[in-house]
């Protein structure tokens, strides 16, 4: 079955920051030389509105594991890192640490730590609309079987010198590796 992609709140409505091509495939072999726990790279694009270039501060990527779940013993699927990213890897404070730039801390170590709630963020960048304009986060992930699929919340937001702006939050459901969901969610 393909996977999908649905706006978690139907009345969610943004003027600027749409989740554009999402895709998970096994990693390259260099990147596994110099982050071996990243069995699979997932690449999400944070795309802006047709005809526009924005340009923001703290763009940030909010994401979620919601599937598989943990195992009993805590092990399971995870964000890790998977190459020098060239964004601040931010883990929650506590399971309730909402999305935003309070609550969350920045691991500078490399490799990051593992976690299934993760906030990208970086400082300045700009985005236009359409696949390959946006801005794309690449993110290891750990401990997914062949056979099983991923799914996961994703939830833009950025800062701006005198605005904030959100996108919605966007549940994608069933990734399969080598799986490529191509579209616009968010608006």
């Amino acid at each position: 079955m393909p996977a999908t992609a649905t706006k978690i709140d139907s009345t969610c409505h943004s003027p600027l920051l749409f989740i554009g091509e999402v895709l998970l495939r096994p990693s390259a072999p260099k990147a596994l030389e110099q982050f071996p726990d990243a069995e699979y790279e997932l690449g999400v694009d944070i795309i802006g509105p047709p005809g526009y270039r924005v340009v923001l501060d703290n763009l940030m990527l909010f994401l979620t594991i919601t599937d598989p779940p943990l195992n009993a013993d805590g092990t399971g699927v995870f964000f890790v890192q998977h190459a020098d990213t060239g964004w601040y890897w931010g883990l929650p404070v506590s399971d309730t640490t909402p999305p935003g730039l309070d609550g969350w801390v920045e691991d500078l170590h490399q490799p990051h730590q593992p976690t299934r709630r993760l906030r990208g963020r970086k400082e300045h960048d700009a985005i236009w609309s359409g696949p390959g304009n946006g801005s794309t986060y690449w993110i290891g992930v750990n401990g997914l079987k062949d056979t099983q699929t991923l799914s996961f919340t994703a939830y833009p937001m950025a800062e701006k010198a005198v605005a904030t702006t959100s996108g919605c939050t966007i549940q994608l459901t069933g990734l399969s590796i080598n799986e490529e969901l191509t579209g616009t969610w968010g608006g």
